[in-house]
């Protein structure tokens, strides 16, 4: 019963350093963002609600950046607070060790990081998706802006073919100005379509060529040609299982992530990139404690150092974390190291810091 009361005592001391950290975090990064964007005001668009829109459209985003150090600094307060006022000594005193008045910090931790994931999981890409609309039709417009609408894309449908689009409209499920080349065994044109357009027939389940023409090379110099108004297109892929957005891989969802993975796999295209940023978003948790379990020793030493102290060198610490971890990141992106490793490698570096780190300790 009086362990019970110790966590629950612990655990509501954690919460107000917290959000105050986060408010004042949050608060900085809002504001800098919203006063970077008022130089679109002179454009003769962009309105001041416009630019107050798209900050509460990021604002999500800009908070799981932000909950680790968040965190971090809600469990430095903790326990800086009850060394200074004797509780901690206390506590020890009446036969609890540290790692057990860790426990209540540390599962606050892993419900803040559990509502981070799902954030990013469920409420940062429909929000993103707004934000670049909004960036696109009002702050700085592009005319003719389609959100749905690729421009330019190449697609490897088959081990022997490249499918060309000027524009692509997976929602409705068509493609413009469309050229799929066939390739033989010593990857020489074989043969090549092009078509006005490529749609998905959704009573057929399947892609039809409107409008174009079949071309095929007989040999180096000469070639067929066979006009036609629709054709049955040999591109197995549903426009629901293909994933051709340029939208930055950080921002994406575990969901859309592994349905890029599946794509690129389907068509042999490299899937390094996606596969990476997928297992650093599901290592993410781990992360935030593991930052947190990094700097909270330190704050025991509150006596005998300066609290500054503590929290700097506790910071310095949590950014050099990120800063690894961003490393990794991109040498698993460029397919240096297995996708793998590179997401939940420092993980387990900073899990074998963490462990001696609190042997050396003595926690």
């Amino acid at each position: 019963m009086r362990a019970h009361l110790i966590y629950k005592y612990i655990s509501k001391k954690f919460w107000g350093p917290f959000f105050f950290s986060l408010g004042v975090f949050a608060t900085l990064v809002v504001l800098g963002d919203t006063f970077e964007k008022m130089k679109n005001l002179g454009n003769g668009v962009t309105t001041i609600w416009d630019i107050l829109a798209y900050s509460t459209a990021t604002f999500p985003n800009w908070i799981t950046t932000i909950m680790p150090v968040a965190c971090l600094l809600g469990a430095i307060s903790v326990i800086s607070e009850m060394v200074s006022n004797g509780e901690w000594t206390a506590c020890i005193a009446g036969g609890f060790s540290p790692r057990q008045l860790f426990k209540p910090i540390i599962v606050c931790i892993l419900l803040v990081a559990a509502v981070t994931l799902l954030i990013q999981e469920f409420i940062v890409p429909p929000l993103n998706a707004k934000a670049d609309y909004i960036y696109y039709t009002r702050l700085k417009p592009h005319p003719n802006y389609n959100q749905s609408l690729e421009q330019d894309v190449i697609i490897k449908i088959s081990p022997a073919q490249m499918l060309f689009a000027k524009e692509v409209d997976l929602k409705q499920g068509a493609m413009n100005k469309v050229s799929v080349d066939t390739y033989n065994s010593q990857w020489e044109i074989a043969e090549q379509i092009v078509a006005e357009q490529m749609v998905w027939d959704k009573e057929t389940e399947s892609w039809l060529f409107v409008d174009g023409l079949r071309r095929t090379f007989t040999d180096a110099t000469n070639t067929a040609e066979e006009k036609f108004t629709a054709a049955p297109a040999q591109v197995a892929i549903r426009p629901d299982q293909m994933s051709i957005s340029r939208v930055d891989e950080d921002l994406m969802s575990v969901r859309d992530l592994t349905k890029r993975i599946r794509f690129h796999k389907q068509t042999g295209l490299s899937y390094y990139s996606a596969e990476t940023m997928r297992q650093a978003k599901l290592a993410t948790p781990f992360v935030t404690v593991l930052i947190c379990l990094l700097g909270m020793p330190f704050a025991i030493s509150t006596r005998r150092k300066s609290k500054i102290l503590n929290i700097i060198t506790s910071l310095v610490i949590a950014f050099s974390f990120w800063a690894l971890i961003s490393m990794f990141t991109s040498i698993g992106e460029n397919g240096y190291v297995n996708p793998f490793v590179a997401g939940w490698g420092p993980v387990l570096f900073f899990s074998v810091v963490v462990f001696f780190e609190f042997k050396w300790l003595k926690l």
